[in-house]
């Protein structure tokens, strides 16, 4: 299959200028209208079997208008391919701006989920589920607004069954307990966009595995570490909406327009209660946990006389478990793994630095900070270079791969 430009040059009085994206179905492209003086972007199906999908993507975003939502123009046709013509959107991606900063701050992230939630209201009422809410999904304008991009896999209450039976769409990390028995809802958009809120907040996924297996027992569960852990300072209005949205069982989630109306209240002060997979404890054990640190704030009284002590013998240092002693220094050697793929693309590999070739997915291991150099190679697409960082907050990564263009 030669690339998008060879086959389509101008949709619908637009011509594509660049390639700015790709996927499962097709690719992306930049493009510009001389007579509207406008740009836009357009999807160019280049996989025919995917065109009922296609155009139920097109009939979705159609019919919404919201401010949070890119725009589809038209639904149009170059020759044989099917194409959608879409508002383009200027800005950062929220994976990229996650990526750049690690994470967000409480007051960076409410005002995303802020609007995020809201154009998920006004889909939920239209019987629309996003079903991929993530943060490569949408993307973050200069003046702060936020839109949402892709319609892909949407599904409205009317929309044909595309999906075979036990076939599971969506990215696994966000999904629900009940999409693993094909039981999406609208509340499967309300556990995505707290997970993505939990990864933007700590930088971290709630539910992490580089073993899908693993990875789902843990979502099925429901339980996560507390963010406070992490965030100390997440806002009393964040922690409610991860309280209330991350529930096992669908029906005890907010809704949507319940997230907005927590969001629009003023900020609260006292303390919130949590109850779901952090949990407050109790006032019983908060007296006992006083009356503990009071005793040890005598013991230390006490025994505050200063002590002159040896320095200690690098040679007599104990090496834990998951440590190693390297010219007389105790550093961890905990092995973190990260998964490499490259979505829709079958016969890919990775090329290490050492030669060695690898077919994708493939899941490369080091310890936090490591800095692993390859290449990705596919037939009919060119070679691209990459380097990722080991680190626990990131699980996998994803590449698009830019076709040959012979």
């Amino acid at each position: 299959m030669g690339s998008g430009f060879e086959q389509v040059t101008e949709v619908a009085g637009y011509r594509l200028t660049e390639r700015i994206g790709s996927g499962g179905m097709g690719e992306v492209y930049k493009a510009y209208n001389e007579s509207l003086g406008r740009y836009a972007a357009v999807k160019v199906l280049f996989q025919e079997a995917f065109a009922d999908r296609f155009k139920n993507e097109a009939y979705i975003q159609s019919s919404v208008n919201h401010p949070n939502i890119a725009m589809l123009y038209e639904y149009a046709a170059s020759g044989n391919k099917h194409c959608i013509v879409m508002e383009y959107v200027e800005g950062e991606n929220l994976d990229t701006l996650l990526h750049r900063k690690g994470k967000l701050s409480s007051d960076e992230t409410e005002n995303i989920v802020r609007q995020i939630v809201s154009a998920l209201a006004y889909l939920h009422k239209k019987d629309i589920m996003h079903r991929d809410i993530k943060p490569q999904n949408f993307k973050v304008q200069a003046d702060g607004i936020v839109k949402m991009l892709d319609f892909g896999i949407a599904k409205h209450k009317y929309s044909p069954k595309l999906t075979q039976v036990g076939f599971v769409v969506g990215t696994m990390e966000y999904l629900a307990p009940e999409q693993f028995q094909q039981q999406a809802s609208i509340k499967s958009d309300i556990w995505a966009l707290a997970v993505m809120t939990y990864e933007l907040l700590t930088g971290y996924m709630p539910f992490e595995s580089p073993n899908p297996v693993t990875l789902q027992s843990k979502i099925r569960k429901g339980d996560f570490t507390d963010p406070r852990i992490l965030i100390p300072d997440i806002s009393p209005g964040l922690l409610t909406v991860l309280d209330r949205c991350i529930k096992v069982n669908p029906d005890n989630r907010i809704s949507a327009s319940g997230i907005e109306s927590l969001l629009g209240k003023k900020k609260q002060t006292t303390s919130v209660n949590i109850t779901s997979g952090f949990k407050r404890p109790s006032n019983k054990l908060l007296i006992g946990i006083g009356a503990s640190v009071l005793l040890l704030l005598v013991l230390f009284i006490i025994l505050s006389k200063p002590v002159v002590k040896p320095d200690p013998d690098p040679q007599e240092q104990v090496v834990e478990p998951g440590e190693e002693k390297k010219d007389g220094i105790v550093t961890s050697n905990a092995v973190d793994k990260v998964l490499i793929s490259t979505p829709g693309i079958d016969n890919a590999e990775l090329i290490l630095n050492d030669g060695s070739r690898k077919s994708l997915p493939y899941t490369v291991e080091g310890k936090e900070g490591d800095r692993i150099e390859f290449t990705i190679r596919a037939e009919g697409y060119k070679d691209k270079k990459a380097e990722v960082q080991i680190t626990p907050r990131r699980s996998s990564f994803e590449y698009n791969l830019e076709k040959n263009n012979y």
